[in-house]
C-alpha cells in the first residue's frame, strides 16, 4: 500500500446540504423537549417528569421501548457482522420475538405500576455514545471527543427539561427518521451494486448467508441455537425486567395498552434487523465486487466504521450522508435519553425519595432533573473508554450488559417462579453468576477466541482498471460464474482462525449470547441451593402479589392438591388482586372479580382486601 494512504483512499465530507439535514434532526429533538418543558405540567412533580401522568398513548410508548434498545449500536454494529462473518446473528430476531410474547404475558402484569432497578445502564449509555461518534469521525474527520459531547449534550438537555413525554415523543420522531434512513440506504446501494438479487448472489458466493447452523456445541460462536435461545434470554432483560422498558408499560393508563405496547415492538424489531442486516449485505456486495476491502486497506480502522465509509465513498448525494448520520445519532439520542430518565427515576426512587420525604413536589422534580445531568456526564466519560474496546461495539454490548444483566433476570425469575428461595439464596447466586459472567468475559476479550472475519480480497485497491481486469481474469483468480466478481487467490486476506483454549480456558470460548441464559441460570440454580442449605422461605412470609401464576395458567384443570404442591404451599385464593378504584363504584356494582377488567386498571390502584360493602354494598371479599 502506498505510503500517502489518502492517494489511494476515496474522499470523504459532509456537503452543505448534509450538514442541513442532520442539524435538523437534531434540533427537532430538542424543540419536542423544550416543547414539553413549557407546557402541560411543565414537568413540576415526579409523576410528570417520570411517568408522564401515566397518560401516555401506546403507539408512541411501544416506538420508545423499541428504539430505547434499537441503537446506533445495531445500526452500526449488525452491518458490520454481515460484512466480517455473516448472517447467522440476523436471526435473533426470532428470539426477540418470543421475549416480546413471553414479556407481554408474564412480566407486564407482574410489574405494572412497580418500579424495577436495572445494574447496566450507565455502561449502556456509554456505548451508545461512542457509536455514532466513531462513525463521524471515519465519515467527516470530526474529532470523535467533540462528537461524544455533542452527543451527550444534546440528549441530556432535552430529557433534562421534557421529562418522560419529551423522551417518548422524541424516541417516536427518532424510529421513523431511523426507519426512512435505512430504508434509503438499502434502496440507493442495491441500485449502485446492480439490483438486490445481485446483492444476494455476491453475498451466497461469499459465503455471507448462514442461517441454519444447527451445531450445539455453545463454543461455537454463532449458532442457530445461540441467535435464537440466547437471544431471547437477553431480550427479556431489556422488554421484559429492564427499567427502562417498565417505566415506559407502566406509563400508560391500563394494563392492556401496557401489553400491547410491548407486543407492538414483534413488527418494529422485525424490520430494524432485516433493514440492518440488508446495509451489510448491501456494503459487502460492493466492495467485493470492487475487490477492495477498506477494513483491510486501512481506509478505516474498525467495523463499526464500515457503513459510514461506504455511505460517504458510494452514497456521496446530497443528503444522503446527512440522512444517514441522523440515523445514527436518532438511535444514540432515543437510547440514550431513556436510559438517563430511567437511571434518574432507580436513582431516587430507590436511594434518595426515602431520605427527603419533607420536600416539594417541585423541588423534587429539580433534584431529579440534576440527576439527570449527572449521568449524562459519566455516560460522556464512559464513552471514551468504550473507544478502546476496538472491533465490534455490538460485541462489546451483547458481552458486557449479557454478562452483568442476566443474573439480574435470574434474581426476578427466582423470585417469581420460585417462592420458597430466600433472599441469602438470591443475593449468593446473583454474586456467583456476576462473577462466572464477567470473567469469561473478560477472559474472551483478552485471549479472542472466536474465529476472525470471513475472506475479503484487496486486489484492486491500488490497481489501475487495466490491471484489475488482468488481475480478475480466471487464469489468475477465481472466476465467480454468477457474472459478479473474480477474486484473485494471491489477495484474499483473513485474520485466521481461533485461538485453542484447552482446560478451564475453554469457558472463554463460550457464545457471547449465551452469557444472559448462563447467568441466569447460574443465579437460579445457586439460589435455590443456598435457599434449601439456608432454610427455605415460610408460607405466612411469601407475598403472593409479587408471584407470576404460571402454575394456575398451565395447570388450571389439575386438583388442587397436586397445584399447591406446584405453587409451593400458596393457595390460590392468597393472590390477591389489584383493582382499579375507578372500576368499582355505586354505578358499576361487583358481584364477583370476574366483573373486573383488570386490563383497564388505571395508575390509581389499590389492593382490595376489605368488604366491597364500603364501596358499593356488596360483602363480599375478592380474591383471585
Amino acid at each position: 500500500m502506498p505510503s500517502d494512504l489518502d492517494a489511494v483512499a476515496p474522499a470523504r465530507g459532509f456537503s452543505i446540504v448534509d450538514y442541513v439535514v442532520f442539524a435538523l434532526v437534531v434540533m427537532i429533538s430538542l424543540t419536542i423537549g423544550l416543547y414539553h418543558a413549557f407546557t402541560g405540567g411543565k414537568q413540576r412533580t415526579p409523576g410528570e417528569y417520570l411517568m408522564g401522568n401515566r397518560n401516555l398513548r401506546t403507539l408512541p410508548v411501544a416506538m420508545s421501548i423499541l428504539v430505547s434498545y434499537v441503537s446506533s449500536i445495531l445500526v452500526l454494529g449488525v452491518p458490520a457482522e454481515m460484512y466480517t462473518r455473516g448472517t447467522q446473528l440476523i436471526l435473533r430476531t426470532l428470539g426477540y420475538c418470543l421475549a416480546c410474547i413471553i414479556s407481554s404475558l408474564l412480566f407486564v402484569p407482574l410489574f405494572y405500576g412497580l418500579n424495577v432497578t436495572s445494574s447496566f445502564e450507565v455502561f449502556y449509555m456509554g456505548l451508545v455514545m461512542y457509536s455514532p461518534s466513531t462513525a463521524l469521525q471515519a465519515a467527516t474527520g470530526f474529532p470523535f471527543a467533540i462528537s461524544v459531547i455533542v452527543t451527550g449534550l444534546v440528549s441530556t438537555i432535552y430529557t433534562t427539561l421534557g421529562g418522560m413525554k419529551a423522551v417518548v415523543w422524541t424516541d417516536a420522531f427518532q424510529f421513523v427518521v431511523m426507519i426512512a434512513g435505512m430504508f434509503a440506504i438499502v434502496i440507493q446501494g442495491s441500485i449502485m451494486v446492480g439490483g438486490i438479487s445481485k446483492v444476494w448472489n455476491i453475498s451466497h458466493k461469499g459465503n455471507r448467508l448462514q442461517f441454519f447452523n444447527f451445531d450445539p456445541d455453545p463454543t461455537e460462536r454463532l449458532t442457530f441455537w445461540s441467535t435464537v435461545i440466547g437471544g431471547m434470554f437477553h431480550t427479556l432483560i431489556a422488554f421484559g425486567v429492564g427499567q427502562t422498558s417498565v417505566q415506559r408499560y407502566c406509563s400508560l393508563p391500563t394494563l392492556r395498552q401496557a401489553k400491547r405496547s410491548v407486543f407492538l415492538n414483534i413488527p418494529g424489531l422485525l424490520m430494524i434487523n432485516v433493514l440492518s442486516g440488508l446495509v451489510g449485505l448491501v456494503v459487502y456486495s460492493y466492495y467485493s465486487e470492487k475487490m477492495c476491502d477498506p477494513l483491510k486497506m486501512q481506509y478505516i480502522s474498525n467495523p463499526n466504521q464500515l457503513v459510514p465509509y461506504f455511505v460517504t465513498d458510494v452514497l456521496n448525494f446530497p443528503g444522503l450522508p446527512g440522512v444517514f448520520l441522523a440515523v445514527l445519532f436518532s438511535g444514540a439520542l432515543s437510547s440514550i435519553s431513556s436510559s438517563l430518565n430511567a437511571a434518574a427515576a432507580v436513582t431516587w426512587e430507590d436511594l434518595l425519595k426515602c431520605y427527603w420525604t419533607s420536600l416539594k413536589e417541585n423541588q423534587k422534580a429539580i433534584i431529579l432533573k440534576m440527576l439527570v445531568c449527572c449521568y449524562g456526564a459519566l455516560a460522556m466519560s464512559i464513552s471514551f473508554l468504550a473507544d478502546g474496546l476496538g472491533d465490534n461495539v455490538l460485541w462489546a454490548s451483547i458481552s458486557f450488559t449479557g454478562a452483568t444483566s442476566g443474573p439480574s433476570l435470574g434474581m426476578f425469575l427466582l423470585g417469581a417462579f420460585f417462592p420458597r428461595a430466600n433472599a441469602k439464596g438470591a443475593v449468593v447466586g446473583f454474586v456467583v453468576a456476576t462473577a462466572f459472567n464477567m470473567w469469561v468475559a473478560v477472559g474472551a476479550y483478552i485471549y479472542k477466541p472466536y474465529p476472525s472475519s470471513l475472506p475479503t480480497s484487496t486486489a484492486c485497491c491500488n490497481a489501475t482498471y487495466t490491471e484489475c481486469l488482468a488481475l480478475s481474469s480466471p487464469t489468475n483468480g477465481i472466476y465467480d460464474y454468477n457474472m459478479t466478481t473474480y477474486i484473485n487467490s494471491s489477495t484474499i486476506t483473513s485474520t485466521g482462525n481461533q485461538n485453542e483454549l484447552s482446560g478451564v480456558f475453554r469457558l472463554y470460548s463460550l457464545s457471547f449470547l449465551w452469557y444472559s441464559a448462563t447467568g441466569a441460570g447460574i443465579t437460579i440454580v445457586i439460589g435455590l441451593l443456598i435457599s434449601l442449605c439456608t432454610g427455605l422461605q415460610k408460607c405466612e412470609e411469601i407475598e403472593p402479589s409479587l408471584l407470576i401464576p404460571v402454575v394456575d395458567r398451565m395447570c388450571c384443570c389439575l386438583p388442587e392438591k397436586f397445584c399447591l404442591r406446584l405453587r409451593c404451599c400458596i393457595t390460590k385464593n392468597e393472590r390477591i388482586k389489584t383493582v382499579d378504584v375507578h372500576a368499582i363504584s355505586a354505578d358499576t356494582p361487583l358481584k364477583n372479580m370476574d366483573d373486573v377488567d383488570l386490563d383497564e386498571s388505571a395508575s390509581t390502584r389499590f389492593e382490595l382486601t376489605k368488604d366491597l360493602s364500603e364501596v358499593n354494598g356488596v360483602a363480599e371479599t375478592v380474591h383471585l
